[in-house]
């Protein structure tokens, strides 16, 4: 019995330490390129081309971020406040408008709720690409383009089908009875909703906010198609100006990197309980 015991446990322990071998691959693995993109942001683009590549910087300068934020050639000053305008007025606005449809669906009966629902988040499966045609020529004739409120409404018609859906999933793990006994105490629809439905919610809504954020920190394709002027350019498409015809200067492409994920990444640490919460509390219930 007992060397039947020490062998499970020599079984076990040589599980859990394979297990952590292959996780430690992985995460060096996905963790190495945003390490070498800090790196090399704080190197000359120069010293990016050298036979011996340093992986740890030896001649460390910040001249690459002081290039950035200096009025001249490399100045992405404008583009980062445009990026992060867009950001938090997305965000909001997607979570005021997303709240009440998901409260909607969730609680609400009326005739055809189902049917419009699903359609909502069949809107998800078109190729975001495919729409590009149209919202530039419809943009173009109502005067949104170049415009930091036309990429709120463009990024707003991406994502408010997926935050309504997870936001409804979250919804519908909540307990109707809290509401219920709102109302019994007074409170109206939308008073139960402000004062008991929404703070019990907190989670499920950092974690929309939060993917709203990062989406309109990070989006290119369609800020770069209706953003032809250069005031009027996120930090995205900044980026992308530093590879020209005939250069591409690395290190203020990965400089101007770093200042693009640094802000998504630090929201994401500094509410990652929320999000976590959030995106599996409605997991396993529709």
């Amino acid at each position: 019995m007992k060397i039947n015991l020490l062998k499970a446990n020599k079984f076990y322990l040589f599980k859990r330490v394979l297990l952590y071998f292959f996780l430690t691959l992985m995460m060096a693995f996905f963790i190495f390129p945003v390490y070498w993109i800090i790196s090399s942001s704080f190197q000359e683009s120069g010293a990016l081309f050298n036979q011996n590549i340093n992986f740890i910087p030896r001649d460390i300068t910040i001249s690459n971020y002081v290039d950035l934020f200096t009025k001249g050639k490399f100045y992405v000053g404008n583009a980062l406040a445009n990026s992060i305008l867009v950001s938090v007025v997305c965000t909001i606005a997607c979570l005021l408008v997303a709240v009440l449809s998901a409260y909607a669906f969730a609680r609400i009966k009326f005739k055809g709720a189902t049917t419009f629902f699903y359609l909502l988040i069949c809107t998800e499966m078109i190729p975001p690409i495919s729409l590009l045609i149209p919202f530039f020529i419809i943009f173009m004739r109502t005067g949104l383009t170049n415009t930091w409120y036309g990429l709120v409404i463009g990024y707003m018609a991406w994502l408010l089908p997926i935050i309504t859906w997870i936001l409804y999933s979250y919804f519908k793990t909540i307990p109707i009875e809290l509401e219920d006994s709102a109302r019994i105490d007074g409170c109206t629809r939308v008073g139960a909703l402000f004062r008991v439905f929404l703070p019990i919610s907190s989670p499920g809504i950092v974690a929309s906010g939060i993917i709203c954020f990062i989406f309109s920190m990070g989006e290119f394709i369609f800020a770069l198609t209706i953003l032809t002027q250069e005031k009027a350019r996120t930090l995205p498409i900044a980026l992308a100006s530093f590879v020209t015809k005939f250069t591409i200067d690395y290190g203020r492409i990965n400089a101007s990197a770093v200042l693009t994920f640094i802000f998504p990444v630090l929201l994401v640490l500094f509410f990652q309980r929320f999000l976590v919460k959030g995106l599996t509390s409605g997991a396993v219930k529709m």
